[in-house]
């Protein structure tokens, strides 16, 4: 009989008959495990950019953020995206041309972080 085509048992037929998958471990570089706190907050109703509800919820991380940045700067604020978004928009404002830059490229994503730091005209090391 073909793998495929073998009736699960055991254990797996438990998991594969349910629902939700088993929890697990996960110790990879990602997906990474989510809290059972993220969870529920992603079942959540959602809120719109203009709900005054959403408005607070803004001000108060806006301002969180100033706190764990030790700044007072009106304009600090969350920017939702990947790794790489927040590494360049870290480059773009705290480098200037000229600036010298040590950057380690082992890979992807260090030979990116070296292209980013050369157009904000850094010399990267």
């Amino acid at each position: 009989m073909p793998l495929l085509a073998r009736p699960a048992s055991g254990i797996v037929a438990a998991c594969m008959n349910t629902r939700f998958p088993a929890e697990r471990l996960l110790l990879g570089p990602g997906p990474s495990p989510v809290p059972a706190r993220v969870l529920r907050a992603l079942g959540a109703p959602t809120l719109g950019h203009l709900d005054p509800q959403y408005v607070a919820i803004m001000d108060e991380v806006c301002e969180r953020l100033r706190e764990v940045f030790r700044t007072r700067n009106a304009l600090t604020f969350p920017v939702s995206g990947t790794g790489m978004a927040g590494m360049e928009c870290l480059a773009t404002n705290l480098l200037e041309p000229g600036d010298e830059a040590i950057v380690g490229v082992n890979g992807v994503f260090g030979g990116r972080m070296k292209d980013v730091m050369e157009r904000c005209g850094a010399t990267v090391l």
